[in-house]
């Protein structure tokens, strides 16, 4: 009986557990539209690798230090929502959504500035990324603000 409730167990967490983002092992974060909304953009060049509108969310736990402006704490986690960009009847709307990235706090991550990075498909399939040149090399350049682009709009 000991043994059949331990395999029930483990079968249990293993079908419960979060989709992975290769390497950087970050889950994706269903709930990730409950958090609060930071700010939204948009880039409209479709030559840009990051065309289109941007939705920034910030995780509860660590919204008055994101407002503040203040480093984020160990754990800390950020995601930016990527939706394609349509022009329709004279008007420049959102359309299908197309990545979802993910960044963690994590001081062991020195590699990448004390971040990990993820992205997610819009069905929230890891997507395999160079964590480095397609996200660290840009993030470089905020290090005096913690790594982060956005700021509480």
């Amino acid at each position: 009986m000991k043994k059949q409730l331990g395999l029930l167990a483990l079968l249990t967490l293993s079908s419960t557990a979060p989709a992975l983002a290769g390497p950087q092992g970050l889950a994706f974060p269903q709930a990730y539209r409950s958090w609060a909304h930071a700010k939204s953009m948009v880039i409209p060049d479709p030559a840009h690798p990051l065309a289109g509108f941007h939705h920034v969310y910030v995780q509860p736990e660590v919204v008055a230090d994101y407002r503040a402006g203040k480093v984020l704490p160990s754990g800390a986690q950020l995601v930016v929502a990527f939706y394609e960009v349509v022009e329709q009847g004279g008007t420049t709307n959102q359309g299908a959504l197309k990545m979802v990235a993910v960044m963690k706090k994590d001081p062991g991550a020195k590699a990448t500035g004390g971040w990990r990075y993820g992205a997610f498909d819009s069905a929230g399939k890891a997507l395999e990324i160079d964590v480095v040149t397609g996200c660290y090399n840009c993030h470089a350049a905020q290090k005096a603000r913690d790594y982060l682009f956005s700021t509480w709009q």
